[in-house]
């Protein structure tokens, strides 16, 4: 009876190791591949919750509108305003955003904005506005 019990619990404890070491590989793997990615950002809007950052992103942190367009389909033939806002913490760069968002003109449309972390510590938020071209 002893050695019944024994056998159990070594196939149990078995069981459990084999299920913890299958999982945590799995999750690393697909993080590692993003670092890779976007060496540039440390953090961003919402990675917490496992999304990825918007393609638009990099290309408006460097001013690169072209870049933007080719990004999104929806902003091909549009004029593009970039805002940005930075500070020492998310919720500061996104309150400089907004008094620079409150300077512009009707005439912009909003597109998206979102905020990152450079690996310098900085945080930049970001905003598209775009209007249509004559």
């Amino acid at each position: 009876m002893k050695t019944l019990v024994k056998t159990l619990i070594l196939l149990l404890f078995i069981i459990v190791l084999a299920s913890c070491a299958t999982t945590s590989a799995g999750d690393t793997h697909i993080e590692k591949k993003q670092e890779q990615k976007k060496l540039l950002f440390e953090d961003w809007k919402y990675k917490g919750f496992g999304q990825k950052l918007p393609d638009w992103v990099e290309a408006a942190y460097h001013n690169k509108t072209d870049k933007i367009i080719h990004s999104d389909g929806e902003l091909n033939g549009k004029e593009l305003l970039i805002l940005r806002g930075e500070g020492i913490n998310s919720d500061q760069a996104e309150r400089n955003l907004e008094l620079a968002e409150s300077g512009i003109s009707e005439e912009y449309t909003f597109f998206d904005s979102s905020w990152v972390r450079i690996d310098a510590g900085e945080y930049v938020a970001l905003a598209i506005y775009y209007k249509e071209t004559l």
